[in-house]
């Protein structure tokens, strides 16, 4: 699953650098410091929102909204939910349906990485 794991890391990070490069490096160590390195995010994407919610609240689920409906997105998947849907459950169905039916990212860097 290196494809979706790419996808999750490059949409992250994304959305986190369209809130500017020092939210984007605060971000980072803050879950560095919790134990979740940058590596690790994709794996523990779950996990990565549980912890920013603690510490930033609404904050946190506009940026685990913003990077589902991205991953979605990526995948030729509709994101047919709304903003207060479980993200963690869209999240999991999105990894369910990736693993299922095979499916690959469109994004032809994170389809084809170097």
């Amino acid at each position: 699953m290196p494809g979706f794991q790419l996808a999750v890391d490059y949409w992250f990070d994304h959305v986190l650098q369209g809130m500017g490069g020092p939210i984007r490096d605060w971000i980072y160590d803050f879950l560095s410091k919790k134990g979740i390195s940058r590596e690790d995010i994709p794996g523990r994407f779950e996990d990565v929102v549980k912890t920013l919610m603690e510490r930033l609240g609404s904050s946190a689920r506009v940026i685990a909204y913003r990077t589902v409906v991205e991953l979605y997105k990526e995948f030729a998947l509709p994101p047919n939910f709304e903003y207060d849907d479980s993200l963690p459950d869209r999240f999991v169905y999105l990894k369910e349906r990736v693993v299922a039916d095979r499916l690959h990212p469109t994004t032809p860097s994170l389809r084809f990485p170097t």
